[in-house]
């Protein structure tokens, strides 16, 4: 978690932001931009995704790499939380999906539209190691893996390019992180689920299977980027499996200009929503406070906003030119450095006390 941040470039073009969030985020919060990291310092381009963990900032840059192996490599970067480079990779191919595993492993998933194989970075020894799929990952059709999630022990990842309804477009690693790896399908491009807006059972197609994230209640949320939907998976591989869906709007209600991308749910009141811009090639650090914990947000297009789960809308925070990838870093708030400054405070009058006896 952090303690401190502190950013000295500022961001031309954007703005601070005070507003009351509709639907599910009814605070009223205030966001900051700041530049936290360019592609140019480590002669990368096309940030997209990014992840946190082991104290570290971890992004993609996909260099212009090409989605199913042809040519290119991407670079993946460790960052400190002070935008400090700490270590690069340069994985083969485009890396579209980094998550880090319950194990602390980085995975970077390889060329989501074809030839898909996986990389897993060691954060203590920096090595990496690389994977293939098996038989059961059908590499026809431009078809590949976008991104995974680990939510109890089962690892998840969503399947590009579906040719037909049948075909899945979530799959569920089958077999232990060897290779070949082998997966099995537990939801297909067309699926009956609830239609968020409306609370009726509907059927929907999603054909552009995306980013993947936990929601804070462990279901899987899966992005329909060119379909403009998102999707929830509440029991993943379980026989009670079940699905909602949610297609989303413009603050008028109609069509959202651009396609979604990533997700993110706050997990506190105040904290640093890093967002990779891909056609900006730059990272940037949305400085929050006042946020309503399990709230949702969402990039779409230009924009990244707050997503009223009951109609789709999406109110604009912060626009760009297409943030891609995000993810949300917590902070204490004002109220909690103060109470630990005076905890510590105590301690120190206490230990002087001690010693004074």
């Amino acid at each position: 978690m952090l303690s401190t941040f502190s950013l000295k470039r500022t961001l031309a073009g954007t703005c601070l932001a005070a507003l009351a969030l509709p639907g599910t985020n009814l605070t009223a919060a205030t966001f900051t931009p700041s530049v936290f990291a360019t592609g140019a310092a480590v002669s990368g381009t096309s940030p997209d995704s990014v992840v946190f963990g082991d104290g570290s900032l971890w992004v993609s840059f996909q260099n212009g790499a090409d989605s199913t192996g042809a040519s290119g490599a991407s670079t993946v970067v460790r960052y400190s939380l002070q935008g400090a480079v700490e270590n690069t990779w340069s994985i083969a191919g485009n890396v579209d999906g980094l998550r880090i595993d319950p194990n602390g492993q980085v995975w970077a998933l390889q060329n989501n539209d074809g030839n898909s194989a996986l990389s897993v970075i060691n954060p203590v020894t920096n090595a990496t190691t690389s994977y293939t799929y098996g038989a059961s990952y059908t590499n026809v059709a431009n078809r590949g893996f976008d991104d995974v999630e680990f939510p109890n022990g089962q690892t998840f990842l969503s399947e590009t390019n579906p040719a037909s309804g049948t075909d899945p477009i979530l799959v569920r690693l089958t077999t232990p992180l060897a290779s070949p790896l082998e997966i099995a399908g537990i939801l297909n491009s067309t699926f009956t689920g609830t239609d968020l807006a409306t609370g009726n059972q509907a059927s929907t197609t999603i054909t552009d299977p995306d980013s993947l994230i936990l929601d804070p209640s462990g279901d899987l949320v899966l992005t329909g980027e060119g379909d403009q939907q998102i999707v929830w998976v509440f029991h993943p591989g379980a026989a009670n499996q079940s699905e909602s869906f949610l297609s989303l709007l413009s603050p008028g209600g109609g069509p959202i200009t651009g396609s979604p991308d990533d997700t993110v749910f706050p997990t506190a009141a105040s904290g640093i929503f890093f967002i990779s811009d891909t056609g900006a090639n730059t990272v940037y650090a949305l400085q929050a406070s006042g946020l309503t914990p399990g709230s949702v947000y969402v990039d779409v297009g230009g924009v990244f906003g707050s997503l009223n789960t009951s109609t789709g809308v999406v109110t604009p925070i912060f626009t760009g030119v297409s943030p891609h990838g995000v993810v949300f870093v917590t902070t204490p708030e004002p109220a909690s450095l103060i109470l630990l400054a005076a905890g510590l405070a105590l301690l120190t009058a206490t230990a002087s006390r001690v010693r004074r006896t």
